[in-house]
């Protein structure tokens, strides 16, 4: 099955707590899992803070976790988007419909 989380908290709060759990759920289930960070939560793309949810996206990452940015969302909070180096994905409004689109469940964190 094909999952996309949608997260508008930033790091060091429940809500990314609880949107990498259920990210790293699904994957050991097999699922192919997104997860599209928004509003806030384009604060992953900054600098690394000391919370336990910053140091989980690298690890579900590795895990297959694909993760986009609201290029725009970053923008306005002063984050450069995510360089060719890293695994997070740029995204825009269009890119967001589409993968709604093309999933089967979404689920909203926000």
């Amino acid at each position: 099955m094909k999952i996309a989380i949608l997260l508008k908290n930033g790091p060091c709060t429940d809500e990314a707590d609880r949107a990498l759990q259920t990210a790293a759920d699904m994957l050991v289930q097999g699922h192919t899992v997104s997860l599209y960070l928004l509003q806030e939560a384009v604060r992953f793309c900054g600098p690394a803070m000391k919370c336990s949810s910053s140091m989980g996206l690298q690890g579900l990452i590795e895990k297959n976790l694909k993760v986009h940015v609201l290029t725009r969302d970053a923008e306005l909070r002063g984050i450069n988007a995510p360089s060719a180096d890293q695994a997070i994905l740029e995204g825009s409004y269009e890119s967001l419909v589409d993968l709604m689109a093309s999933c089967d469940r979404v689920v909203g964190i926000l």
